[in-house]
């Protein structure tokens, strides 16, 4: 099983000189060496992949699998050339949005008013499946599901394939409470709300255990969080210290804030190696770069 990366950015598309080494689109990851072609999320690296499959000039079969419905996780998907040709299949899966069902999310920027396209025109055959937290099969992939903590709901992903196993967080902030920071010792409601905080991010820590690579939202540094919580995003820290309670062997630092050029990028992925060796389980540190394919 590997993993290639066709765009690596968060919030918004960032191309241009300063970007050019790590990439400017928007989140798309692809699956490989499974027997379907998987997808996960449709950010604006998504167009380049789609032409890459039409270029095998055979129909195209596709899962795609949506963290959540944030437009930097979908806006890549008008510009996906496979939904707009008879013969090919599409099968999107993902969590359903606040107000919206899934496939009224995704279709509702096809819509005359933002785009050329609207969504009934789509020539390919297109079916949706809500998720919630299960697992399932795509292929020869086991794939499970599990609750992240961002402002809508969001699903990471684990792919499990011959003893091996990767995943993705998607968009993810460790849970807090800021009550429960400021509370006296004896304010019991609120350190019993703390303890079931605690809990949430266990089960975070739980899903992740043993994996071999963890592709994981790690947005801010530590100083930028301090001014973005509640924002939904991790910081290096805590990407790294998931890793360590989780013993992953590698982790992806993902989803690259678009303020941050190749520079800054290089300086956070050094000092976040040099964080990771000194780490219990001393874990395998990269940041994704848009045309990287890692072996998981």
């Amino acid at each position: 099983m590997k993993v290639k990366f066709w765009g690596v950015r968060g919030s918004i598309p960032c191309p241009g000189t300063g970007t050019a080494k790590y990439g400017g689109n928007t989140s798309c990851i692809q699956v490989l060496g499974g027997q379907e072609v998987v997808v996960l999320d449709a950010g604006t690296g998504i167009r380049e992949l789609g032409l890459q499959l039409m270029a095998a000039k055979k129909p195209v079969r596709v899962h795609m699998l949506i963290t959540h419905t944030h437009w930097d996780h979908i806006q890549g998907f008008p510009f996906f050339t496979p939904i707009y040709i008879p013969g090919n299949e599409l099968f999107i899966y993902g969590p359903r949005a606040l107000e919206k069902s899934l496939e009224e999310a995704l279709m509702f920027q096809m819509q005359y008013s933002y785009f050329p396209v609207r969504g009934v025109e789509l020539a390919a055959r297109v079916k949706f499946t809500e998720l919630g937290e299960e697992t399932f099969n795509i292929g020869d992939l086991e794939v499970s599901t599990k609750s992240m903590n961002h402002p809508i709901r969001v699903l990471a992903f684990k792919f499990k394939q011959k003893g091996k196993s990767v995943i993705y967080t998607g968009d993810n902030e460790p849970y807090y409470d800021v009550l429960a920071e400021r509370a006296r010792p004896m304010d019991t409601g609120i350190h019993r709300r703390s303890e079931f905080i605690k809990e949430c991010n266990q089960r975070v820590v739980d899903f992740c255990r043993g994996a071999d690579m963890l592709i994981a939202d790690s947005q801010y540094t530590d100083q930028e969080y301090e001014t973005k919580r509640g924002w939904g995003h991790s910081s290096i820290s805590h990407v790294l210290n998931l890793s360590q309670e989780s013993s992953v062997k590698k982790l992806i630092l993902f989803h690259h804030e678009p303020t941050h050029d190749d520079k800054e990028l290089e300086k956070i992925e050094r000092q976040a190696r040099a964080r990771g060796r000194k780490m219990k389980g001393k874990f395998k540190v990269i940041s994704a770069r848009e045309g990287m394919v890692l072996d998981v």
